[in-house]
């Protein structure tokens, strides 16, 4: 299977969720490959100094240096997380299945999720649906206006760096990763690509971060054929 750098789930790390118990206690903290060389001088540690900052941001307990919640780098413009994920079947994963059939439904829903890049709701890679876009968002903004500005701020993107005229219209749906200190969120929604245009069906990808940190847009495009729901 083909990986990524990227914050979205792997497809092969999703296949190992789909069954498997989720371990809560395995995330707690995100460990350093890196170990922090501590000298021996006869001294014995008190409890109150087993916890030490480290110039970089982290902390130390123990022998291991322990990464905090630092913020994020923005993701690349125009960069696909899902460009070069493809489904690979995994044998331990098939023998979990009670016979071909089901497996093959279940390969056929994976393979159509990553066709679908996020944009329908996909479970197995925490992919969910903003499913009342006239509900609250926050400030006394609905989750359309809320979708609205995302979609704006990466058309805005798009007619910047490429010289576009594109336009939006209105939001058709959106789905999001939600939770944690930040989320991805996927919009589908119409618009026109010259004054009194057709309408066309496009495609908008952003980053939002809990906080003052503004949304970072990450892609701007038409839609390609259909989507189906997996």
């Amino acid at each position: 299977m083909t990986t990524n750098s990227s914050s979205d789930v792997t497809e092969k790390q999703a296949s190992e969720t789909d069954l498997l118990a989720y371990d809560k206690e395995k995330f707690n903290f995100k460990f350093s490959p890196n170990r922090v060389d501590e000298e021996d001088d006869g001294d014995t540690e008190t409890e109150g100094e087993s916890e030490s900052e480290v110039g970089d941001g982290s902390v130390t307990y123990g022998d291991y240096k322990v990464i905090e919640d630092l913020p994020k780098p923005d993701p690349e413009w125009d960069v696909d997380s899902f460009d070069g994920l493809e489904y690979e079947s995994d044998p331990e994963l098939r023998a979990r299945f009670a016979n071909d059939n089901a497996y093959m439904e279940y390969r056929e829903v994976r393979i159509q999720a990553l066709e679908n890049r996020g944009f329908l709701p996909d479970p197995f890679n925490f992919i969910d649906a903003i499913q009342n876009l006239d509900g609250p968002a926050y400030d006394n903004m609905t989750n359309r206006e809320y979708l609205a500005g995302l979609a704006s701020s990466c058309v805005k993107k798009l007619n910047d760096l490429k010289a576009k005229t594109v336009e939006f219209v209105s939001i058709v749906r959106a789905t999001t990763t939600g939770g944690g200190a930040s989320w991805k969120v996927y919009i589908t929604f119409m618009a026109r690509e010259y004054p009194n245009g057709p309408l066309m069906e496009y495609q908008a990808k952003a980053m939002d971060f809990v906080g003052d940190r503004s949304p970072v847009p990450i892609l701007c495009r038409p839609a390609p054929k259909p989507l189906t729901l997996p």
